[in-house]
């Protein structure tokens, strides 16, 4: 029983419970590429040998986002759906240039986070009242499930030259998984908690051989994490079911991160980013390897405003032969399209405002049948320079 019911319990292990890009600014999400910007201080994740372009002085930038969530699946010709948002997600970067060299700080929440919570799902499960080799039959049960990573990291960049500058950042990172189950056949509701800390880092060079023309790449380490148990209650045998499915890690893959960018004299800048990372090297059976490629156009109506547009395709981290395993959560192939505003209402007072909108290609699994899901994301970022 235990081992079908990994269907259950196995995520909704929401490592994806939020567009799974790289949506850690405003800036990102109305334009979707920004693996080789220099314009602002969040060019600390996409970009850490960047920061040694910024303007002189002392940066700070938040940013914060709201996403709602809506989740399919069908089970022998019966669908079930869920909704939920998540309120607010954080992100925040701090750091000082001084013309040619740079020091950042930053928070952020990388590879998702949220909440998915089904009251009622059914799932195929043994009966107990039944003979041991009878069938699986499908099981009422409701689930809720949580998780999040929050990184902290620092870095620093040095320019060579006016052409080229190289960049490294330390990350520390402390994820934490919750999970609620209510599975009437074993008894009841059950609670777990899991949490760890890893860390990491990356490090970048970055070319910028005229005032147009930018290219970057940076190189992110893996990260290996171990979950722990941090609390448990309720029923033994739901207990036990979410003890033995929850997983042991929250590990990061090695990925390599590519960008160009090239602004036009009329006010028009294209910036291209490619991200590939490596899951398969984490686990070869159960993973495969993502790739995630964008373009975004940039178009200044004036000095101070700008409006944006992007667009990127990302395939899911997990085998289609493994799709069942996270019918709660589906891994999906995405077209990703986002837009917005940029306008420095003041001197050095910059203010961003961009909608995110991801279109997941449904996909069936042997036993859970057209799993889709959609999300629409609303970020807001305010920047300054002192």
């Amino acid at each position: 029983m235990k081992k079908l019911l990994v269907l259950f319990v196995l995520l909704a292990i929401i490592s994806s419970a939020v567009y799974a890009g790289d949506n850690q600014s405003a800036k990102f999400i109305r334009l979707l590429s920004r693996n080789a910007a220099t314009d602002s201080i969040d060019s600390a994740y996409f970009n850490p040998a960047g920061t040694a372009f910024l303007q002189k002085g002392f940066h700070i930038q938040l940013n914060g986002q709201t996403v709602r969530l809506r989740y399919s699946y069908e089970l022998l010709s019966t669908a079930y759906t869920m909704s939920t948002w998540v309120p607010f997600i954080p992100a925040a970067y701090a750091g000082y240039s001084g013309g040619n060299w740079a020091i950042f700080a930053g928070y952020n929440i990388p590879r998702g986070g949220g909440t998915v919570k089904w009251d009622s799902v059914k799932f195929l499960a043994p009966d107990p009242s039944a003979p041991q080799a009878s069938p699986p039959v499908p099981t009422p049960g409701g689930l809720e499930g949580s998780s999040s990573t929050h990184v902290l990291s620092v870095g620093g960049s040095y320019a060579f030259s006016p052409v080229f500058a190289v960049g490294a950042r330390f990350d520390a990172s402390f994820p934490e998984v919750k999970y609620e189950a209510n599975v009437p056949t074993l008894g009841g509701a059950a609670k777990l908690a899991k949490s760890g800390t890893g860390f990491g880092g990356a490090l970048g060079v970055h070319l910028q051989p005229n005032e147009a023309t930018s290219a970057s790449l940076t190189i992110e380490s893996m990260q290996e994490i171990e979950l722990k148990d941090k609390s448990s209650s309720g029923k033994p045998g739901t207990l036990g079911v979410l003890k033995d499915v929850a997983p042991d890690n929250a590990d990061a893959p090695w990925a390599i991160r590519l960008g160009f960018s090239y602004a036009f004299p009329f006010g028009l800048e294209i910036p291209v980013s490619l991200k590939y990372s490596f899951w398969k090297a984490l686990d070869d059976e159960n993973n495969r390897d993502e790739i995630m490629a964008a373009v975004g156009l940039r178009f200044w109506l004036s000095e101070r405003f700008e409006i944006s547009v992007g667009g990127s395709y990302a395939n899911g981290n997990t085998p289609k032969d493994k799709l069942d395993g996270t019918f709660l959560d589906p891994e999906l192939d995405n077209l990703t399209i986002g837009g917005g505003i940029g306008w420095e209402i003041f001197d050095n007072f910059n203010l961003d405002v961009g909608l995110l909108y991801p279109i997941y290609l449904q996909a069936d699994g042997k036993v859970y049948k057209k799993l889709n899901k959609q999300v629409i994301d609303i970020g807001l970022g305010i920047g300054y320079v002192f």
